[in-house]
């Protein structure tokens, strides 16, 4: 079964540059400026697999009509053969994207790049950087020998205004992460990147929203030992739904910085790691979206317990707010937990 998740830690450090190429992009001329070969010294290879391992994270996408899309066409065609079709289907790449750009654009250069990780397979990472110094280098005969490229990158890594890392295998449910400096509305990619790589969102906000509970409830359960001793688990559940129901756009990091907010730095520190992995396993990381607090259903946001005797207790919010007490731990005299249910008035239901 395809991963939803996202690429692992050693996935990422796994990655080797076995291609790179990049044409230059000038808003004035119709056609890119195409280079046959560009040299990268030893620190430069390692330079541009730290922004590669920065950027494989982004909004993930679907292939509309992955049979008659010249796109993916043109990429199984470079996964194939490099060796013959790399340069060639760089070209059309840079190209094709200069044409979606209908509107104005800033001169840059288009990157591709042919990258292999854990498994030996074969991911493709598109960039347009846009900084007129980028593509200060020597050239000679259609080669770069890039000088300042790199100290650009440094003294400016906001160069990188669109990103894409694409994966033509059905090793992931989706097919390409694809990310924008300055995303259009609800901070999606804008259309014309979207038409370029012919791909849809893989998954609706509403979705999206529902997935960000569950991951945080399932993490919670799979932690608790590891959680405040102060806190049940229905704390960080509803802190997750606190967020999700305010904030604009979802961001990973600070979904999970409010999510395990703690006192022990330590402890705050690790629960961090572990929901961002458990983040990384549901496909979450990179994903930016609008949540959708309605789909935040009664039946979703309700805590469920149920004890050995079949007596089950629901409440919504956290525990002190509907005057409940369930212990972590036995009781030492008689091996059994001492749940507290306090209230004003008990209703017959049934």
């Amino acid at each position: 079964m395809a991963k939803e998740s996202v690429l692992t830690q050693q996935e990422k450090e796994a990655f080797t540059i076995e291609r790179f190429i990049f044409h230059i992009i000038i808003e004035s001329q119709p056609a890119p400026i195409y280079l046959e070969e560009v040299t990268l010294a030893e620190d430069q290879i390692l330079f541009f697999k730290q922004r590669f391992i920065e950027i494989s994270e982004g909004i993930q996408h679907v292939f509309v009509d992955p049979e008659n899309s010249d796109f993916v066409k043109n990429c199984q065609k470079l996964i194939k053969d490099p060796e013959q079709e790399f340069i060639r289907i760089s070209k059309l790449l840079s190209a094709s994207f200069k044409s979606h750009h209908k509107k104005s654009t800033v001169d840059g250069v288009f990157i591709s790049s042919l990258v292999k990780t854990l498994g030996d397979r074969y991911l493709i990472f598109l960039l347009k950087l846009d900084n007129r110094k980028v593509y200060q280098y020597k050239t000679k005969n259609s080669k770069a020998l890039l000088r300042e490229i790199k100290d650009t990158f440094i003294e400016d890594k906001k160069a990188i205004q669109k990103s894409a890392l694409v994966d033509i295998s059905e090793h992931y449910s989706w097919d390409v992460l694809a990310k924008e400096r300055n995303p259009g509305k609800d901070n999606r990619i804008r259309s014309y990147f979207a038409d370029f790589l012919t791909v849809k969102e893989k998954d609706t906000p509403a979705k999206l929203t529902q997935k960000a509970l569950s991951s945080v409830r399932k993490w919670a359960i799979a932690n608790r030992a590891e959680l405040d001793p102060a806190n049940d688990i229905s704390t960080y559940k509803n802190r997750a739904i606190n967020y999700l129901s305010n904030t604009p756009i979802f961001k990973v990091e600070d979904f999970i910085t409010f999510v395990v907010n703690d006192d022990d730095e330590l402890r705050m520190d690790t629960l961090f790691r572990s929901l961002k992995d458990s983040c990384d396993q549901d496909g979450l990381s990179g994903q930016s979206f609008k949540p959708n607090a309605g789909s935040l259903s009664n039946a979703l946001k309700k805590n469920i317990r149920k004890t050995n005797e079949g007596v089950r207790i629901e409440w919504f919010g956290e525990t002190q707010d509907s005057l409940i007490t369930i212990p972590k731990e036995k009781d030492k005299n008689d091996n059994l937990f001492h749940i507290l249910i306090r209230t004003s008035s008990i209703e017959i239901l049934d």
